[in-house]
C-alpha cells in the first residue's frame, strides 16, 4: 500500500517548485520562442503574399506595355505603309503626266518634222516637175 507520509508533501512542494522555475527559466522563452518564429513565419507568408501579388500586377503591366507597343507599332505600320501608297501614286500619276507631256512633246515635233518634210518634198517635187516639163517640151518653163 502507499503510505502518505511527509515525503510526499516534500516531494509535491520540490515537483511544484521544479515547476515553476522551469516554467520561468525554460518553459516560457520556449513558447516565446515558438509565437516568435510562428509570427515571423506568417509575417514572411503575408510578405510573400503580398510580392506574388506584386509579381502579377507587374506582369500584368508589363503585358499590358508589350500589348500597347504591339498595337502602337501596327498603327504606326498601318501609317506609313498607307503614306508609301500615297507617295507612290503620286509618284505614278506624276510619271504618266511627264511621259504624257514628253510623247506630246515628240509627236508636236514630229508633226513640224514632217510638216517641213512635205514643204521641203513639195518644192523639189515642183522643180522635178519643172524639169521634166522643160524635157518633155524642149524649153524653158516658167
Amino acid at each position: 500500500m502507499i503510505a502518505l507520509d511527509y515525503t510526499v508533501v516534500i516531494q509535491i512542494f520540490a515537483f511544484l517548485v521544479l515547476w515553476l522555475l522551469l516554467s520561468k527559466l525554460l518553459f516560457g522563452p520556449f513558447l516565446r520562442l515558438v509565437e516568435e518564429r510562428e509570427r515571423r513565419t506568417e509575417g514572411s507568408r503575408a510578405e510573400a503574399a503580398s510580392l506574388r501579388e506584386e509579381g502579377e500586377r507587374l506582369r500584368a503591366d508589363y503585358e499590358g506595355g508589350i500589348e500597347s507597343a504591339r498595337e502602337e507599332g501596327l498603327r504606326v505600320k498601318e501609317t506609313l505603309l498607307e503614306e508609301g501608297r500615297r507617295a507612290n501614286e503620286r509618284l505614278l500619276a506624276q510619271a504618266r503626266e511627264e511621259s504624257t507631256n514628253l510623247l506630246q512633246a515628240v509627236r508636236n515635233e514630229l508633226q513640224q518634222a514632217m510638216q517641213r518634210e512635205r514643204e521641203v518634198a513639195a518644192r523639189e517635187a515642183e522643180g522635178i516637175a519643172r524639169q521634166i516639163a522643160e524635157k518633155l517640151l524642149g524649153r524653158r518653163v516658167g
